[in-house]
């Protein structure tokens, strides 16, 4: 700050020394020029306030960090209550949500509790065809607690707690009595992932049916997701919104193709802007994107039901965008037809739910499909549509 004693002071230099009032003067403009520079933000800050710009900006951080609370607190199944007398009640069991989906936006929800269950058990039938015509049908296998964030192609998000899709009839599914989330005109509905666990993540990171992908800070994407708008992540006309997965920065992120290639890097190389990672055949698309995480395998699964285990070392992260990716199948393989349905990584305990072509839903303990290599043992014929991975919850008391 400039004191009266310091005015004194220059005055009493320049009276004795009058070559240095120059380098005075000089001081003295430049810190002007920095409080006038300063009352300038001051003043805009205070515009702002009082338009009630900034107020809006805080309400909204606020708002996006209640919400991941609230995310967290429903994960953990609410507030922790401590009993005042040892409950004698039995353990609540936990349950496991199955949602299966098309892109005209129909979601068929069946719901089970799975402990005690054997593998290869049927959890539900689709009567019909698995979808209208060819369309793409997905399956996702969460817990019944979890909060679903449902994204369309436009980019359009919308978030509801999975126990809020009507329950369907185990065996007795069809599309035609499913929970509709209606697309918007030229729309269609990409996919649907668990955000519960969002906040304990760094980065959300969105990728294309062609292999294009983008990272995105947590703190960015719950502002995103607060405007119901997320972007599609594409850059060609040909190019559609595939999905997304949550990560930490030392995560490796994993891309797999339909025709077995596979793309891995660490999450925090990945690109901020919208990039091709993995150069694809013009007949190619992704099937699977994740992180691996802690688990020690990864689970490949084709089209014709076939499992293919591999240790995650076996994993070769890639240096450079634009690669052609890492073969799962040989040249062999995919000129003779061989398809990935898709991939996951894979732990101890973990199960799977399966859509096959004929519309049964099947549960799998992995460690069983890895040992045995199909999951249509003895089978001859058989497709399976889609499949998503998911662990059995501990009873809460």
């Amino acid at each position: 700050m400039i004191s009266p004693d310091k005015i004194e002071e220059w005055i009493r230099e320049v009276e004795e020394r009058p070559a240095s009032a120059a380098l005075i003067i000089q001081y003295i403009a430049n810190r002007l020029s920095e409080l006038a520079t300063r009352e300038e933000e001051l003043s805009a800050e205070n515009i702002e306030l009082l338009s009630g710009r900034r107020v809006e900006e805080y309400e909204s951080r606020i708002a996006n960090l209640e919400y991941q609370l609230e995310l967290l607190k429903r994960q953990l199944g609410g507030d922790v209550i401590l009993p005042v007398e040892t409950p004698t009640g039995k353990p609540t069991p936990e349950l496991i949500s199955v949602v299966v989906y098309n892109p005209l936006g129909q979601i068929i929800r069946v719901e089970f509790e799975p402990a005690g269950m054997s593998t290869g058990a049927r959890i539900g039938m689709l009567r019909g065809e698995p979808a209208p015509g060819e369309m793409r049908v997905s399956v996702l296998a969460t817990s019944s607690q979890e909060e679903l964030l449902i994204i369309f192609d436009s980019g359009r998000t919308v978030t509801l707690p999975a126990a809020r899709l009507p329950l369907d009839e185990p065996e007795n599914l069809d599309w035609l009595s499913a929970y509709l989330e209606e697309p918007r005109i030229k729309e269609e509905l990409a996919g649907i992932i668990p955000i519960a666990k969002m906040p304990l993540f760094d980065t959300c990171v969105q990728a294309s049916r062609r292999g294009y992908v983008k990272k995105i800070k947590i703190s960015f994407f719950t502002s995103h997701l607060a405007e119901g708008y997320i972007g599609t992540g594409v850059k060609l006309p040909a190019d559609r919104t595939f999905g997304l997965t949550f990560a930490t920065k030392d995560d490796l992120f994993v891309m797999v193709s339909q025709e077995g290639f596979v793309f891995s890097m660490p999450a925090e190389q990945l690109p901020s802007a919208i990039e091709e990672v993995i150069h694809l055949g013009i007949t190619d698309h992704i099937v699977s994107v994740f992180t691996a995480g802690q688990k020690p395998s990864l689970l490949f699964v084709t089209r014709s039901g076939k499992a293919v285990h591999r240790d995650v070392s076996w994993l070769e992260p890639a240096t450079s965008f634009k690669t052609r990716g890492q073969p799962l199948l040989s040249k062999e393989r995919r000129e003779a037809g061989t398809r990935i349905a898709g991939a996951a990584p894979v732990g101890d305990g973990d199960w799977g739910a399966f859509l096959h072509g004929d519309g049964r839903l099947t549960a799998h303990l992995l460690s069983d499909l890895l040992a045995s290599g199909s999951v249509l043992p003895g089978q001859t014929e058989g497709t399976i549509v889609s499949f998503s991975t998911y662990s059995v919850p501990i009873a809460k008391s």
